[in-house]
């Protein structure tokens, strides 16, 4: 059996759906694969996912059984786990060292983690994170994001979308100098807020540009899911996004250049008012990119691949024998005994050391 541990979020995030489509495709796969929520009974109701999913905050796992965890929180759930192997999913950057500081070493070949016997990257960004993160020979698998079908080009209009949540700021100043040079006319800014799954994928469908306010992405969805969707994009990458944000498609914006994302905007709205075949055809190119990246198909190949090695006779990422794990949903936060050691000594170093450099 195959558990992959996901947090009890009130909706399904981007990166809970990540882990239901896998385990969806490790079913298909033949593998006996399951989500593992920590609330008994835990489910989400308007998610149509057909992956199977367990509930508790304690589960019995069998000797050659797999646990997949999620790195949210860096090293602050190592504890739960009592030193079983774990196979890390990595979709976020950020937060391989959230729970470290700058003046301690993190154990493990994987940071954090000792006991972690290899890790699944979401993202090309990702996997050349944890090639540095990670010890040499310790095992990275790169498995990419699906995106969904339901993401397609309808009848385009003069329609620019966006989420207001990431980078407001910088969205709300590009917007607001376009408003500003009086060209926006009869185009609309649709904000993509609250809305169903489907809604959301309606709009991207209409809209002809999409402002992507990307920041410390480990994939960038929204803005992958914009280009299937047949928009043009404008804006940034957050890292994560680069490997699809190309040049030759899309329009690139330098970190917080307000003005050079409201220049672009202006020129995508001029190429679909005066130049269509312009903005089609590297709107065309953009969504064939990602489709071709994040097809279901290409999943679930390097899904196989990454559990062949994982359950192959001997691997070390099989639990070694019977035993019963705790979800993180049982704890408030990281008040074990062994955390509140870790953190007290990582705050008397630090005190050490800055009194020494004091002295100095």
């Amino acid at each position: 059996m195959i558990r992959f541990m996901a947090p009890d979020l009130p909706t399904p995030s981007g990166g809970i759906k990540v882990i239901y489509r896998y385990v969806e495709h490790l079913s298909a796969l033949g593998y006996d694969a399951r989500v593992w929520h920590g609330t008994p009974g835990f489910a989400y109701e308007s998610w149509g996912s057909t992956a199977p999913v367990d509930t508790g905050k304690d589960l019995e796992f069998a000797a050659g059984d797999v646990l997949v965890v999620p790195e949210t929180g860096g090293s602050k759930w190592s504890f739960i786990t009592d030193g079983q192997p774990v196979v890390m999913l990595c979709q976020g950057m950020d937060f391989v060292f959230s729970n470290s500081d700058f003046l301690t070493d993190e154990p493990g070949a994987y940071p954090g983690w000792p006991q972690a016997t290899a890790a699944i990257a979401v993202s090309d960004a990702i996997h050349a994170f944890l090639e540095r993160a990670c010890h040499d020979e310790f095992p990275l698998h790169n498995v990419p994001v699906q995106i969904e079908d339901w993401f397609q080009p309808a009848t385009k209009e003069k329609r620019i979308a966006l989420m207001p949540r990431r980078r407001r700021e910088d969205l709300l100043g590009a917007v607001q100098l376009v408003r500003r040079s009086g060209r926006l006319r009869d185009w609309q800014i649709v904000l993509i807020d609250g809305m169903t799954q489907q809604q959301v994928a309606d709009e991207l469908g209409r809209a002809a540009i999409f402002l992507f306010g990307a920041e410390r992405e480990g994939v960038g969805l929204p803005g992958a899911e914009a280009m299937a969707s047949g928009c043009y994009v404008v804006g940034f990458t957050g890292d994560g996004a680069k490997e699809y944000m190309l040049p030759a498609h899309s329009s690139v914006i330098a970190d917080s250049d307000v003005v050079d994302m409201c220049d672009r905007t202006l020129e995508a709205m001029e190429w679909f008012e005066d130049s269509p075949e312009v903005i089609r055809q590297r709107a065309e190119a953009g969504r064939e990119w990602v489709r071709a990246r994040h097809s279901p198909e290409l999943v679930r190949r390097r899904l196989g691949e990454a559990f062949e090695a994982i359950t192959a006779p001997g691997s070390p990422s099989l639990l070694p024998t019977d035993v019963v794990l705790r979800h993180y949903q049982a704890f408030g936060g990281a008040t074990d005994p062994y955390n509140r050691v870790r953190v007290a000594m990582r705050r008397s170093g630090r005190r050490v050391v800055d009194a020494v450099r004091w002295v100095r």
